[in-house]
């Protein structure tokens, strides 16, 4: 009895724990990748990639151009730059730069913008 009650409740906590995003999900879009929960995502984009974008929290989010010190990215058609370090509020959603280097790009896609 106290096996099955075990078992039962640990294919609960199972249920549970997915349905409420518990878990960190990945995806993979063209030339980017995305780590997310179910509050916002890290997304990391290749700099050789021409058009790198990807979807996520029911958006699209394009890596436009980059330099140094900022980013250009489109987030659900608004283009907005915004420098390393920095978060801006682009609709519903605040965005923030992590890392610029040579290869890649580090953002930072959350719920709770404007």
């Amino acid at each position: 009895m106290f096996a099955r009650r075990t078992k039962r409740l640990i294919a609960t906590a199972a249920l549970v724990t997915a349905l409420t995003g518990g878990a960190l999900a990945g995806c993979s879009g063209e030339g980017a990748t995305s780590t997310c929960s179910t509050t916002g995502c890290t997304i990391t984009f290749e700099r050789n990639v021409t058009n790198a974008k990807i979807s996520i929290l029911g958006v699209e989010v394009q890596l436009v151009s980059a330099n140094q010190d900022s980013v250009t990215l489109k987030v659900a058609g608004q283009e907005v730059t915004v420098q390393r370090g920095d978060g801006v509020s682009v609709g519903d959603f605040t965005v923030k730069v992590n890392e610029i280097t040579d290869s890649q790009v580090v953002v930072e896609v959350s719920r709770g913008g404007n």
